[in-house]
């Protein structure tokens, strides 16, 4: 049914089709792009160009089916002829790249064929075997064909692993390949730890000799491994050498062996004393015993200094032998570059690991190399360029030293710490000379002029003429006698080659790309360098060699993070068991003194002082421990003197503090001959003792016991000495300044003052003469005279004279000011009270020059403070008898114009002139010191102060005049008939004033 059903649809389909085709295939012409168009042509017309259309349509349909037939048949034809081509290609490609690798496998077998012939044709390999004569130029042609051959055997194509079968050819040459590089290795280590072991200084053969090993170790691919290796046999020799020296077994043999032979030399030199002395068998038996113990005790001190001198140089040779081997294949690897890939070798050991073993150097060098960088530039491995070996290893051996020392000086409890730090002398001194050795062979870098004739002689084991020739740059006279600076540089950093064992002249590596190297210019005719090419090596400089880095890390004088470094445990315990020493005798200095009246009661009772024997020991401590830095004396080196100052001063701080605690407490009102007082001078007394003793220690230590054959270095130790002890000098004076003699100062100053006073309560000068004419006595021999006499006696006598002169000087220097103004101040002063003030000046200057005679001091009284004072005594005479006033015509601006032109007004202190002229005023101007209500002593006790300094008294009496000006000008006004006194006086007080004032300034 359903059949019958699409039989009737699809010929009604067809029906339909056929009567009205346009509405059938309509829609699909339009899908695919076709327009129908609208005719007005009849149904049957229209009916019959439908069908034509249609018809037309399927036609071109099937002409484009049976075209993509016929396409597609061409593609598969063109398909199935290339995938034949394709075919034959892969195959003929395949065939082609078994032919290449075979090839290449033919090629790498010969390659290794000619390098076996190169081996067995121009190598003795029993030679290297036993150590034989070998030609380092042959070992280094051998050990890059050694490398090439290894290079090839371990290839997949040559493995036995990669193959059925094994080829034959290459098995057969393995076995001696295998062979020669184990004999080159074997040679290459041989030649390493012979250069190595040598403890001579470089020279120019052996320094070619490690070149010519470092080159053989590079073509092995073994140079990073060598260079470490041979860097930790040197680190291990410097620090079996340092448990050698610092060693609790080696500290007490050294001990016990100083005592030994002190003693048998004491009993032989005891026996012969007796012998030959009569006084000598007088003794008794004590007292023989007692000479016998001074004989051992200098005999023991000796010896042991001898003892670790001796160690601590044997120490340092054997150091500097290893750090000498470390720098020498620094430079080598530094300068050394391979001829074939220009490679330099040090930054070929700088590209590989460092070692566990200086990974503290490492962190070390890394912190310092990032010390003053910013947060974003900090790295953690140290920069190639900066790279050094020498540097880790000197670094690493400070760092093991300081350990070792740190762990020495705990041992058994500190039982050996005295022991041990008393190694530190003759230690420092064997390393300073190490590192100026050190310092001068990095400086130079040149080699002894006894190898530098020529290359021929290489010593044992070279053969100039080797079998297979040899390259320039394995004995390169320029990289081995050629100066080398600290950063490695070459005066030639170009090798030249070697002439080629046959004799003809051999091209240089780099003569094609350096033909005017100047190497060729400093060889004589015969081809050698001449000796006089060498240069030799000089001393440095102290300066230069304590400011190298190599002189600060060893002694650690710059520590990071608190890791100790070098001889830092070392200095600090020797530095601290000096001072202990220093310290012992202040135990029993200044000790309190305690008294009890019949009543059983404590009273006050002074400190006990140091006596004469006391200060002598501290004296002798000071120069015991200075000449510990004397060669001759105490076995260490002239630089230590500004080291050991440094506890030196520390001592005599804690001196001065226990001298502050037992100087007494002095009040300005007590009279000066107490107790107290006369307890300070001997205080002073001590102090100045103690610093005599310091001030001369350097030049009693150092230069008097090699006078008069004493050397700069003598000169140059002490001057160094003094300088570091100038702290403890300061501060003793500052002691004695401050509590004993500013304090005397000001109680004899203000007896002087009271004294001064009665020159206006008694009124001296203004006294009449007497009614038989003659004149009264001089104010200055009843009052003063013996007061300067009673200062010089009982103070300035039992001073020291350095104390006494500043006492003596600060003194006159008080009295002249008080004496100068007290006597400017007088009012009237009449003619005959002038006169006696003249004479008083006279006697006064000469009472004056007595004091400071008697103080000690070389100087004059027209000497002290600058002459200021002096100057203003001797202008009070002629201010004394100035007249300017007595002529009326004269206004005050004239008056004050001439005063300004005197010569001696610049001497005197504006108030002495200000109150001189207050005794020409009228009776209404009130005199400074009754406007202010205050006596003329205590007036002038405010502007002089009892240190005798006067500069901030001038301008307050400077203000106080002015106020006596301003209130004369009214009183002037309210009762002007008072004509007393000249007028003028506060006219030319106020044009004075400024300009006096300001000059005083400038």
């Amino acid at each position: 049914e359903v059949d019958r059903k699409l039989a009737v649809v699809e010929s009604l389909a067809q029906r339909v089709s056929r009567d009205s085709p346009a509405k059938v295939a309509g829609p699909l012409l339009r899908l695919h792009g076709f327009e129908l168009s609208e005719s007005s042509e009849s149904p049957s017309q229209k009916s019959n160009n439908d069908v034509a259309t249609l018809t037309a349509t399927r036609d071109k349909a099937d002409r484009l089916e049976r075209q993509s037939q016929v396409l597609s048949t061409v593609a598969h034809r063109v398909e199935t002829a290339l995938q034949r081509g394709v075919t034959r290609m892969e195959s003929a490609t395949t065939r082609l790249s078994r032919v290449l690798e075979l090839s290449a496998t033919l090629k790498m077998i010969l390659r290794l064929q000619f390098e076996a012939r190169k081996l067995g044709s121009g190598l003795d390999l029993d030679s290297i075997s036993q150590g034989g004569v070998i030609d380092l130029r042959d070992l280094t042609r051998a050990a890059a064909s050694v490398a090439v051959m290894e290079d090839l055997l371990s290839h997949p194509s040559l493995s036995p692993a990669s193959q059925e079968g094994s080829i034959d050819v290459v098995e057969k040459l393995r076995p001696g390949a295998e062979a020669v590089a184990v004999s080159v290795r074997q040679a290459a280590a041989g030649l390493m730890n012979e250069l190595q072991s040598q403890s001579t200084s470089a020279t120019v053969s052996s320094l070619s000799r490690l070149g010519a090993t470092l080159q053989v170790y590079f073509h092995l691919g073994e140079l990073p491994d060598a260079s470490w290796r041979a860097v930790s046999s040197a680190l291990a020799t410097a620090e079996k050498a340092s448990g050698h020296l610092f060693h609790p077994t080696a500290v007490k043999r050294m001990k016990e062996s100083a005592q030994s032979e002190a003693m048998a030399l004491a009993e032989v030199e005891a026996a012969k004393s007796k012998e030959g002395k009569d006084d000598f068998k007088a003794k008794d038996s004590r007292q023989r015993k007692k000479q016998l113990d001074a004989i051992y005790e200098r005999l023991y001190i000796r010896k042991l200094r001898e003892k670790r001198t001796a160690a601590a140089s044997k120490w340092a040779t054997e150091v500097s032998d290893a750090s000498s081997r470390v720098w020498n294949l620094h430079r080598v690897l530094a300068a050394r570059n391979d001829p074939v890939t220009r490679k330099n070798f040090l930054e070929v050991v700088a590209g590989s690991e460092v070692p566990k073993d200086f990974a503290g150097a490492e962190e070390a060098l890394v912190q310092a190399q990032n010390e003053n960088k910013d947060i974003e530039n900090v790295t953690d491995t140290l920069n190639i360029q900066d790279f050094s070996l020498f540097s880790l290893f000197w670094v690493q051996l400070c760092l093991g030293l300081a350990g070792r020392l740190q762990r020495l000086l705990k041992y058994d409890g500190g039982s050996l710490e005295s022991d041990v730090a008393s190694l530190y002398p003759a230690v420092r001194s064997a390393s300073l000379e190490m590192v100026t050795e050190l310092h001068d062979v990095m400086q130079m870098g040149s080699a002894s002029s006894d190898d530098a004739t020529g290359l021929s002689s290489m010593g044992s084991g070279w053969n100039p003429t080797g079998v297979m020739g040899g390259s320039a740059g394995l004995e390169d006279s320029v990289f081995l006698g050629g100066a080398v600076g600290m950063d490695g540089s070459l005066d030639d950093p170009f090798g030249r080659a070697d002439e080629a064992a046959g004799g003809g002249m051999g091209a240089s590596a780099d003569a094609w790309t350096h033909p005017n190297s100047s190497h060729d210019a400093a060889l004589d005719a015969d081809g050698s360098r001449p000796t006089s090419d060498v240069s030799p090596i000089t001393s440095s400089s102290a300066l230069a060699v304590f400011s190298s880095q190599e002189w600060i890390t060893l002694q650690g004088e710059k520590v990071s993070d608190g890791a100790p470094m070098g001889f830092s445990p070392l200095r600090s315990s020797f530095l601290e068991q000096c001072k202990k020493r220093l310290f012992t005798p202040l135990e029993f200095m200044f000790q309190e003194a305690v008294s009890v009246d019949e009543n059983g009661v404590a009273i006050p009772v002074l400190p006990t002082l140091p006596s004469r024997y006391d200060i002598a020991k501290i004296d002798s401590n000071i120069r015991e421990e200075l000449s510990l830095a004397d060669p001759r004396q105490g076995g260490g080196d002239f630089s230590m003197a500004t080291m050991i100052s440094d506890p030196i001063v520390s001592m005599v701080h804690e001196f001065c503090v226990l001298a502050k605690r037992a100087i007494s407490e002095i009040d300005e009102n007590e009279e000066a001959e107490t107790e107290a007082m006369a307890h300070n001078l001997k205080v002073a007394g001590v102090m100045s003792s103690l610093a005599s003793f310091v001030r001369n220690a350097p030049e009693n230590t150092y230069v008097n016991p090699y006078r008069p054959s004493q050397a700069p270095q003598h000169e140059e130790a002490s001057h160094s000495c003094r300088v570091a002890l100038l702290p403890a000098l300061q501060e003793i004076e500052s002691l004695v300044k401050n509590t004993i003699l500013t304090p005397l100062t000001q109680v004899l100053n203000s007896h002087v003052a009271t004294v001064m006073s009665k020159m206006h309560r008694s009124g001296a000068y203004l006294q009449d003469p007497r009614d038989d004419g003659s004149q009264a006595t001089s104010f200055v021999q009843i009052h003063l005279v013996d007061q300067f006499d009673n200062i010089a006696s009982a103070y300035l006598t039992p001073l020291p004279n350095e104390y006494a002169s500043i006492v003596a000087s600060t003194v006159a220097t008080f009295s002249i000011y008080s004496f100068v103004s007290n006597a400017a101040m007088i009012r009237p002063l009449g003619e005959a009270s002038r006169l006696r003030l003249t004479q008083d000046l006279a006697d006064f200057e000469l009472s004056l020059e007595q004091l400071v005679f008697k103080g000690g001091t070389s100087l004059s009284l027209s000497q002290i403070a600058g002459g200021k004072p002096y100057s203003e005594l001797r202008a009070m005479r002629q201010l004394l008898f100035w007249n300017m006033l007595d002529d009326k015509t004269l206004s005050p601006a004239e008056v004050a114009k001439a005063l300004l032109r005197e010569t001696w007004v610049k001497d005197v202190r504006p108030s002495t002139l200000f109150h001189f002229l207050f005794s020409f005023a009228p009776t209404l101007l009130t005199s400074p010191h009754h406007f202010k209500r205050m006596d003329a002593h205590q007036y002038v006790g405010a502007m002089i102060k009892l240190d005798g300094s006067v500069d901030d008294g001038e301008a307050s009496a400077w203000m106080t005049t002015m106020a006596c000006c301003d209130a004369y000008q009214q009183r002037e006004s309210v009762d002007g008939s008072m004509a007393d006194g000249d007028r003028r006086v506060g006219a030319i007080l106020m044009i004075l004033g400024p300009e006096l004032l300001r000059r005083r300034r400038q």
